[in-house]
């Protein structure tokens, strides 16, 4: 029998399932639920498409050091129908939580010992629930356990994947797509967003593109993230989502380049990996020319900035600066502020931009009131 989630492969295994349903899950946080369950060797099952990762609630009390009944009195909808009180704790737990009985459960008993070689026994129920619901579960508290998962912040994680699964697979995070679409619509940069294509690789379904740039010698197709780049995404957009191979057929015998992009940069597997990828290029894509990079969203919104104040006037820069510094703070670096600024004051000393003065706001004013006098 071929064991799954064996230990050898846990991590891996846990970390595709997971990133099936949350794509955009924030790496350091499928790092740690991967370490812990790795360390406190806690078994999970992914459903019959090998998505999503269910844990055994009562397992999860026992690593917190607790009762292995602690889930079920105090945490589960058991727990809240039994206490009749108001606002129990288990109504903040994020996730899907759920008690398994009959069908469902001989279902589940089936797909866990096909996954982790170990037979559940003769049970008449059993509390599961999904990776997030777990992961809410094991922040509370103050056990040893709940404490290692509380320092990545229990409110700010259980609300970020939430949203990640809530989203569908590939809408990239709202504030970034309308800050860029917004800041690119007041210059003369031709990016086009949301893209959709065919998929030739699933007959019946597209792809959705973040934006592409067409210019005369190169497509440049980018993907756009909220946190930083890991080897996992890379590997789900160029493998399993062949999206080079949908820009080869969108625009055949154009130069490809695959741009990832983000505001909070690329960690090194991620970056090694683009490298290997770019190196075995001609024999990964052969007939065309192919190049996979990455680059800070701050420095592609700079390059916006930048042809903004190239074609208008300077008395409107003042004007982008407060945009930026108010609406636009999720794209724009402090950096590309700074510089816009500086550009505004070295005009006001060489006099390209005049200051008015307060007498010339009221003069208007009060020349008709003395018309009115007289």
């Amino acid at each position: 029998m071929t064991l799954i989630n064996s230990p050898l492969n846990s991590d891996t295994k846990l970390k595709s399932a997971i990133e099936a349903i949350a794509p955009k899950i924030d790496p350091s946080v499928l790092d740690e639920l991967c370490r812990w369950t790795r360390t406190k060797n806690l078994k999970w099952v992914s459903d019959i498409n090998g998505q999503n990762a269910y844990y055994l609630m009562g397992d999860l009390s026992v690593a917190k050091d607790l009762d292995s009944d602690d889930y079920r009195r105090n945490w589960s909808s058991e727990a809240k129908v039994t206490t009749g009180e108001k606002n129990r704790p288990s109504e903040r737990l994020a996730g899907k939580g759920l008690k398994l009985e009959g069908d469902k459960l001989a279902n589940f008993k089936k797909l866990y010992e096909q996954q982790n070689g170990v037979s559940l026994g003769r049970i008449n129920s059993l509390c599961v629930g999904n990776f997030l619901h777990a992961y809410s579960y094991l922040v509370q508290g103050s056990s040893q356990v709940a404490k290692g998962f509380q320092t990545l912040g229990s409110v700010a994680i259980e609300t970020s994947v939430k949203k990640e699964i809530e989203e569908s697979s590939h809408v990239i995070e709202p504030d970034l797509q309308k800050q860029l679409i917004e800041l690119v619509a007041y210059s003369n940069v031709g990016f086009k967003f949301e893209v959709a294509i065919l998929d030739t690789f699933n007959p019946g379904s597209h792809r959705r593109w973040d934006f592409v740039e067409r210019l005369p010698r190169v497509i440049k197709v980018y993907e756009l993230k909220a946190h930083t780049l890991s080897e996992q995404e890379v590997k789900t957009t160029l493998v399993n989502k062949k999206y080079i191979e949908l820009a080869i057929e969108k625009y055949p015998n154009k130069s490809i380049e695959f741009i990832f992009t983000s505001p909070k940069g690329i960690n090194w597997e991620a970056k090694s990996y683009i490298e290997e990828v770019n190196k075995d290029a001609k024999k990964l894509y052969p007939g065309a020319k192919v190049k996979v990079s990455f680059i800070d969203l701050q420095s592609i919104t700079e390059r916006v900035v930048n042809n903004i104040v190239d074609n208008s006037p300077i008395e409107s820069h003042f004007w982008l600066k407060k945009k930026l510094e108010t609406e636009f703070t999720a794209t724009v670096a402090q950096r590309t502020i700074s510089k816009l600024n500086s550009s505004i004051s070295e005009a006001y000393q060489t006099g390209r931009l005049i200051k008015k003065t307060k007498v010339d706001n009221v003069t208007p004013i009060l020349k008709l009131k003395n018309a009115k006098a007289a």
